[in-house]
């Protein structure tokens, strides 16, 4: 609705960068030893221009035009290779005008937007009338009963980088820790802690001669679970990020989009691996879980693809110590908790600050 293009950019701009804050101050502790004081601001306002670029160039004066170039910026902001830094993406607002419409809740959205911009008002008024009886709706809803069982452990860990130097020290405590919870907790549970709990694992399904094979085995034997973040190592050496589970025998949920240049450094030996197409969903505890770690989180099309299969709970871990005093956190929780409100699915996270 703005008056010329660059208008539309300037604005477009403001609204990354504001939404996109808190990351100069995390980037800058993140990258503390590793780059000079002003990459951080630099990143920040390199990814804000990218994101804004689609909403700058398509602009236009036509309605007609702006029917469908308003869709396209919305889908080139989300989809890759844009969609790889494509953070605070309007399209999350679908969790909190469309919830439980899954899929036609973003078609709602995005045809909302396109009436308003043409000033369609009966239109907008429909698309309004929709939202209210959605959010009506799920007051109302009432969770699984097993969805009881499941829960998530924040933790306070500094600077918690297994890829760095090893502090044996650090991850004995980690350890201690991660034996005491899960320890402790009920039959027939699921606990969902933190990423990068858990020191480097080299075989995720051999804990032979550690603590971590006699918990497994206590965890299964009263029917709980927990799953707990770790860097592994895979076939032909490949560092992965993944969340394993304790007391079951599930595959590692691994992320799929480590951190740009921060984890994901293709052209290094040290790079974590990434698989931006894979389902990111796994079976936890006979559940069918959707799962998104940390970095996903700020993204659109990783959670989409996940919760095109159907899974019956959402599952999110982070890492931010870097980014405690930062308005991150925050904002990936309320991302995430979009999502899963607007497929109508019990979301579990667990946060590491």
């Amino acid at each position: 609705m703005a008056g010329s293009r660059w208008w539309a950019g300037v604005i477009a701009l403001a609204y990354y960068l504001t939404a996109s804050r808190g990351l100069p101050f995390g980037a800058g502790v993140f990258f503390a030893e590793a780059a000079p004081a002003w990459f951080s601001w630099a990143l920040w306002f390199a990814a804000g221009l990218v994101n804004a670029l689609p909403w700058l160039l398509l602009w236009s004066e036509t309605p007609r035009r702006k029917a469908w170039t308003l869709p396209a910026a919305l889908a080139l902001t989300a989809l890759p290779p844009v969609g790889f830094i494509g953070w605070v993406n309007p399209l999350t607002a679908a969790g909190v005008l469309f919830p439980g419409l899954g899929f036609l809740g973003l078609a709602c959205l995005v045809v909302g937007l396109v009436s308003a911009v043409l000033r369609r008002w009966p239109a907008v008024a429909i698309m309004a009338s929709v939202a209210m009886v959605s959010n009506i709706v799920a007051l109302h809803a009432k969770p699984e009963p097993w969805v009881s069982a499941w829960s998530g452990q924040d933790t306070a860990f500094a600077r918690l980088q297994t890829a760095a130097a090893p502090n044996f020290l650090a991850e004995g405590q980690r350890m201690a820790q991660v034996l005491m919870i899960a320890g402790q907790m009920q039959p027939g549970r699921v606990l969902v802690m933190p990423e990068t709990v858990l020191p480097r694992v080299r075989q995720v399904n051999d804990f032979n001669a550690s603590m971590l094979a006699d918990l497994s085995a206590q965890l299964k034997a009263k029917g709980s679970a927990v799953l707990v973040g770790a860097e592994v190592v895979g076939s032909g050496h490949q560092l992965q990020n993944a969340l394993v589970a304790l007391g079951d025998e599930s595959a590692p949920l691994v992320q799929r989009v480590p951190v740009p240049i921060g984890m994901w450094r293709p052209w290094s030996t040290e790079s974590i691996t990434a698989d931006p197409l894979a389902s990111g969903v796994g079976l936890v505890a006979g559940r069918k879980v959707a799962y998104s770690i940390c970095y996903e989180q700020l993204l659109v099309f990783p959670v989409l693809v996940s919760l095109a299969h159907s899974p019956d709970v959402l599952v999110g871990a982070a890492n931010d110590w870097w980014a405690r005093e930062t308005s991150i956190p925050a904002i990936q929780g309320q991302a995430l908790d979009a999502w899963g409100r607007l497929f109508g699915l019990p979301v579990v996270r667990a946060t590491n600050t």
